[in-house]
């Protein structure tokens, strides 16, 4: 999904980012499924999951949050109550999301705006109201075919992993 990820961003704001080599970067984790799922981190349930994934990362692999070296796309296979999210350069992704984007159920078009819209948190900007034909609405089940408005390109051009952006 991170490919037609990257090709959305060239044709929309016309700017895109680039991929590390490898792309895809196994990490195994440290513990089994359950201890992500059920662990506490922080007071909402709903982030456990991904936020346990994104505490192991940064331990693990030197990362900051946020990373000024580059942004950051996490997916973990546990799941959770609750799902992902993105921002300050990280898209943090729970099971369904990386089955998804594996091709494992659902339309191709919800995995692949889902990952439009975190990358579009994890450069700054925020949700959009209502279904407005943006990828930060929910709109992004329609992906490719949702539009950023001139706010919005500018802001990520303009945020704080703009100069990723080429």
């Amino acid at each position: 999904m991170v490919r037609e990820a990257q090709a959305y961003y060239r044709h929309e704001p016309g700017r895109t980012f680039r991929l590390g080599d490898p792309v895809v970067e196994v990490v195994t984790g440290d513990h089994p499924r359950r201890w992500y799922e059920t662990t506490p981190a922080g007071p909402d349930r709903y982030w456990w999951e991904v936020t346990n994934m994104q505490d192991e990362l940064r331990r693990r692999l030197d990362l900051d949050a946020p990373d000024g070296r580059w942004p950051n796309v996490a997916e973990i296979s546990a799941q959770g109550p609750g799902g992902g999210g993105g921002g300050n350069g990280w898209v943090l992704l729970p099971g369904h999301d990386a089955d998804g984007a594996a091709g494992l159920g659902g339309p191709l078009n919800r995995w692949y705006g889902g990952m439009v819209h975190e990358l579009g948190h994890a450069f700054g900007l925020p949700d959009a109201a209502g279904t407005d034909g943006a990828p930060m609405s929910a709109s992004f089940y329609r992906c490719p075919d949702t539009h950023f408005d001139a706010r919005q390109k500018a802001a990520i051009g303009t945020g704080p992993y703009g100069g990723f952006l080429s």
